[in-house]
């Protein structure tokens, strides 16, 4: 049976940012060092939009499908997408499908948007990722000065959903992968020449699925100050479940031999 995991990814509002080095970009790793990646046998990766939207859905829907469009349209990337109806989940979960919802103040009042990816620990490899988006705050498709554009948060999420970590330097907030996002904002619908570098580095034509060689295919990588430890996403639930369960085989083996003495 396969390990696996799920660790999520966020993106955050805030009125103040730190000066740092400005790298690249950076991509996201298992703790044994395994660049995180859909396998070629889940292309096109299949994905599916909230029936309850915080908008129209015909505004909603192809908002998030050009989003997706945008990263499939990197050249030299390999990595595709499908579209594949709407979808009642109301929570992150590893269920076979790929989810953008949306839910009541995600895991903080501050926080926009956050992806959910269950892994292969060994391989890196995605088995399932789900992006959530906070329904507290005011969403719109037109980048109003007083609302959150959804093809600029979503469009930063998808750079999680396939493999990117966020970017915290100064000099890297024109990058759709900078982690900070602000009311009526739009610049990250469009991607920075690093923000594709990135996703060419573990999507190229012919590139091995068990590369692990951590950092970007250009050496770079970036600096991470600042942000929140993970979360729940750090168990490992086959193995909580094995314990668990030869725990309660302890106990249940001691319970009976001890209504069975004389």
């Amino acid at each position: 049976m396969k390990k696996f995991q799920t660790t999520f990814l966020s993106l955050f509002l805030t009125l103040i940012f730190g000066v740092s080095i400005s790298l690249a970009y950076k991509l996201e790793v298992t703790e044994n060092e395994a660049i995180f990646h859909w396998p070629a046998n889940a292309f096109p990766v299949k994905y599916k939009i909230t029936n309850n939207p915080p908008l129209d859905a015909d505004a909603f829907i192809p908002a998030v499908q050009r989003s997706f469009n945008t990263w499939q349209a990197v050249g030299n990337a390999t990595i595709t997408f499908q579209y594949s109806g709407t979808t009642g989940a109301k929570d992150p979960a590893f269920d076979g499908e790929n989810n953008i919802i949306m839910k009541n103040r995600v895991s903080g009042s501050d926080i926009i948007g956050q992806t959910y990816i269950f892994y292969n620990v060994d391989s890196g490899e995605i088995l399932d990722a789900d992006i959530v988006l906070n329904s507290s705050f005011n969403w719109d498709i037109n980048g109003a000065p007083n609302k959150m554009d959804v093809q600029n948060a979503v469009t930063h999420e998808i750079g999680h959903f396939c493999c990117l970590d966020d970017l915290y330097s100064d000099a890297d907030r024109e990058k759709t992968m900078y982690a900070y996002i602000d009311y009526g904002e739009t610049k990250k619908r469009t991607l920075d020449p690093d923000d594709m570098a990135g996703l060419v580095a573990v999507y190229a034509p012919g590139s091995s699925e068990s590369d692990d060689s951590g950092g970007g295919g250009s050496g770079c990588g970036t600096v991470s100050s600042g942000h929140p430890g993970p979360g729940p996403g750090d168990i490992n639930f086959v193995w909580l479940f094995l314990i668990l369960f030869l725990l309660w085989s302890h106990r249940l083996f001691s319970a009976r031999r001890e209504s069975s003495s004389p």
